[in-house]
């Protein structure tokens, strides 16, 4: 009786206990598959969110913005063909996907403006609608840069991509500084 009772306590607990995957479902998948796999998941489930914020109050987030992560999930998908495919040579051809569109992004957001402007004068300054202009016209370069650079040397390309990567992080910096409302702060500086 006892003996019946531990197997039945035993079976339960089994059956309680997470399913592992096996080895030979981990083996079979690279590192980098599985990481470029969940990237792809991780762009589909952040676009999914915008599309989401869309539905319950609509144009909510700007077509702009649904646009850059719908590139984001191209993104995220070639990395994966590439993974699966074994190469990893052409991860260059990804950035230039990259650098397209932010050329795309800012040459819409520029026209936007405009269009904005055109329709109710005054909704941007016009200091901005340059900002847009020249974020465009740096983003076109940027790509045109890239581009002249598809056969040259590892090093002359990881320099490109820091390059991006910097213009990532002042167009970053900018948009946090408009978005945040500096009427009547002014921080403390500790010297």
């Amino acid at each position: 009786m006892h003996t019946k009772i531990i197997l039945i306590m035993i079976v339960c607990w089994q059956a309680q206990q997470p399913q592992t995957a096996t080895p030979s479902d981990t083996i079979s998948e690279s590192v980098e598959v599985r990481y470029a796999r969940a990237q792809v998941q991780l762009a589909e489930t952040n676009l999914k969110r915008l599309e989401q914020s869309n539905k319950r109050m609509p144009r909510s987030v700007p077509s702009s913005v649904v646009a850059e992560y719908q590139h984001d999930v191209q993104v995220a998908k070639t990395r994966l063909k590439q993974a699966t495919a074994g190469q990893t040579a052409s991860d260059f051809q990804v950035w230039l996907q990259r650098a397209d569109a932010e050329r795309r992004a800012a040459e819409t957001a520029w026209s936007n403006a405009t269009a904005a402007n055109d329709r109710a004068p005054g909704t941007f300054q016009s200091l901005d609608v340059e900002r847009f202009r020249l974020r465009a016209e740096v983003a076109k370069l940027q790509l045109e840069r890239g581009q002249m650079l598809v056969d040259s040397d590892h090093e002359a390309q990881l320099q490109w991509e820091i390059d991006m990567l910097d213009n990532q992080v002042q167009r970053l910096k900018d948009e946090t500084s408009r978005a945040t409302t500096f009427i009547g702060f002014y921080p403390l500086w500790h010297w």
